[in-house]
């Protein structure tokens, strides 16, 4: 079948694949493998690139198939082994799927690139549709998983975006849900605000490596929790059944930096 953006995904899928890769700010993925039925329901596959952590996961009906670990610059070369080797012990092969998931940023140009390019890649070799991801949700997402977080706290995840400035977004936690409050964002650290600042937050990312100037008292912060493969998976599943699975030519990767300051700032740090 061809991937339409108005197609939906019945939950639970029959499996889906996350593949994400955190190398300095880069982009993850997932993806869902086809069902024998048409579709739907399908289920999506990510790939994930967007920090120092790489990782993919694989979401058989309840049971998941993951892989993570840490490495600095060797996202190139782990990606497309790490989506073997979940495919393989799920015994699926890349036609089975029924999507690819990817964070789609913000984070670096070189790793929303990397990240990009193998679900470009895997999708048009495959025929699969995909969903982007924001990576400052899927490590909102990664922190309610992982972290003690009480009903009633702000999220905030921020990464140390380099010139100065830091991405992030806003998120509430009800106990149950993840709601965003505020869009993914691109600022001096003076400039991320909280309209709930007598509410209790929780910061994470490397973004908080600016703490002392960020106008904000958190109740907790975690600068070093990395967003992970899994956590696409939720928010896939999410996105597709509100119909928001697109074909690959017709996604985008979200930079918020302008690539003329990007590349000015890379010759910069040669000359110095």
């Amino acid at each position: 079948a061809t991937p339409s953006a108005t197609r939906s995904f019945q939950s639970p899928p029959v499996s889906r694949l996350s593949i994400a890769s955190f190398p300095d700010a880069k982009s993850p993925g997932a993806c869902f493998p086809r069902s024998a039925k048409p579709w739907p329901p399908r289920s999506p596959t990510c790939p994930r690139a967007s920090t120092s952590a790489c990782s993919a996961a694989l979401l058989c009906g309840n049971d998941q198939v993951f892989r993570h670990t840490l490495a600095n610059r060797e996202h190139t070369r782990l990606i497309l082994p790490m989506v073997d080797e979940v495919l393989s012990e799920a015994g699926l092969v890349l036609s089975q799927l029924d999507a690819l998931a990817f964070t789609a940023g913000p984070g670096s140009f070189t790793g929303i690139r990397i990240g990009f390019g193998v679900v470009q890649g895997l999708a048009f070799g495959a025929d699969l549709p995909v969903i982007p991801v924001s990576s400052l949700e899927t490590l909102a997402h990664t922190a309610i998983r992982k972290l003690a977080i009480s009903a009633g706290t702000y999220v905030l995840p921020m990464l140390d975006a380099r010139m100065d400035e830091v991405y992030w977004g806003l998120f509430e936690y009800n106990g149950t849900d993840l709601n965003r409050v505020s869009r993914d964002s691109l600022t001096p650290p003076e400039e991320v605000v909280s309209p709930f600042s007598e509410r209790p937050h929780t910061v994470i990312g490397d973004g908080w490596n600016y703490a002392d100037r960020i106008p904000l008292e958190p109740g907790a912060f975690n600068s070093a929790l990395l967003p992970e493969a899994r956590d696409v998976l939720t928010i896939a599943l999410r996105e597709a059944n509100a119909g928001k699975a697109c074909s690959v030519d017709q996604a985008q990767p979200v930079y918020l930096r302008n690539e003329i300051t990007w590349k000015k700032r890379q010759r910069l740090r040669k000359v110095t």
